[in-house]
């Protein structure tokens, strides 16, 4: 437990995201975040037809301040159905105004008038029937518009260089901090007693989900370094940044492209050799108490791209505010984009509830 407690205090280095390298220079500026909550908003775009006919009711729901496990608690309580019968393509931030897609199973089942589902900023928008139960990451992008606030003194020439330059190349892959939870204690979950067997799942998963994304950020960190995050190691694994749900995803906005993939650490392990494989082994071998637990626990081994995309990037740069729209691929963080360019201090309380797919 000892050197568990020493490389989870280590590894809060991977979950500070301020502290992780920008590729195109140092922050521009600083700005506020989530000022009013209509600041951050999140459009889920699913991209592809529906059947109109099957077991599956997908509804597409628009909510403000609430968080996706909670809707979904609520969709599956109105209809009747338990927990497990509802899904969705990812999580969107509770501090924001989004809109997305759940699933809900009712093979042979009409389901409730959706008219009289009253929920405080809660709203199901549309409804369609599907042949398929809507999976994780089975999306095709999500739209961002954001409204930074206070932007201090930025020189507009210099910030829409910088803009064009992450439009052309994309940003590092990062996981946000949402994905660590308010001051990282996501990290700690497994320092508890009883270690990760004795946590509810719920938290089982924030626990593994912060170790193994911090562990990704300090291998991307590394490649940000040593500038090959773009341009590649020798015996790099190489992924399609559209791997998962390929079938349910519109390309108009991304066509899909291979990218150099680091480690998702689990049980299972291999895809690098050469260079890259070696910085692998550096990077993740600092770390052999979370590495076994990952691999105990059952993770398992995957990859993902070192590089988010941005599409259909736009900006308008007023005073003291800054309007940023564009469009990430699944898994990708917004809050990663805005690190790119601008230090942003987020008025949001930080929670594991974030546009994660």
């Amino acid at each position: 437990m000892a050197n568990l407690a020493a490389e989870v205090a280590a590894l809060r280095a991977g979950a500070d995201l301020e502290a992780l390298p920008r590729p195109f220079g140092p922050p521009l500026g600083t700005a506020d975040l989530r000022v009013l909550m209509s600041d951050f908003a999140v459009l889920e775009e699913r991209g592809a037809p529906f059947a109109e006919t099957g077991e599956h009711l997908y509804l597409r729901v628009r909510k403000c301040g609430q968080n996706t496990r909670w809707v979904a608690q609520q969709l599956a309580a109105f209809a009747g159905l338990p927990y497990k019968a509802v899904s969705y393509a990812g999580l969107k931030d509770r501090h924001a105004v989004t809109e997305q897609w759940f699933s809900l199973h009712l093979p042979g089942q009409a389901g409730p008038d959706w008219n009289a589902f009253a929920l405080p900023d809660v709203t199901v928008v549309a409804a369609r029937r599907h042949d398929r139960k809507l999976r994780q990451g089975f999306l095709s992008y999500n739209r961002f518009s954001i409204v930074l606030r206070n932007l201090s003194a930025v020189d507009a020439g210099i910030l829409a260089e910088r803009l064009r330059c992450m439009a052309q190349n994309g940003v590092p892959n990062y996981f946000g901090p949402q994905r660590f939870g308010r001051d990282a204690g996501n990290l700690s979950l497994a320092l508890r007693p009883g270690g990760w067997r004795r946590l509810p799942r719920a938290q089982r998963s924030f626990a593994l989900s912060a170790l193994r994304g911090a562990l990704f950020n300090l291998y991307v960190a590394e490649r940000v370094r040593g500038g090959s995050w773009l341009t590649g190691l020798e015996g790099d694994a190489q992924q399609s940044d559209r791997a998962r749900g390929a079938a349910e995803q519109d390309t108009s906005v991304f066509e899909p492209r291979l990218a150099p993939a680091g480690p998702l650490w689990g049980r299972g392990n291999g895809g690098a050799s050469g260079a890259a494989r070696e910085l692998e082994e550096r990077v993740y071998g600092a770390f052999p108490a979370i590495t076994g637990l990952l691999e105990q626990a059952g993770a398992r081994f995957s990859r993902r791209p070192l590089i988010a995309r941005l599409g259909e990037l736009d900006w308008d740069h007023t005073g003291d505010q800054l309007r940023l729209q564009f469009a990430l691929g699944p898994g990708a963080f917004a809050t990663t984009v805005l690190h790119a360019a601008l230090t942003a201090r987020d008025a949001a309380t930080i929670e594991d509830d974030s546009a994660d797919a």
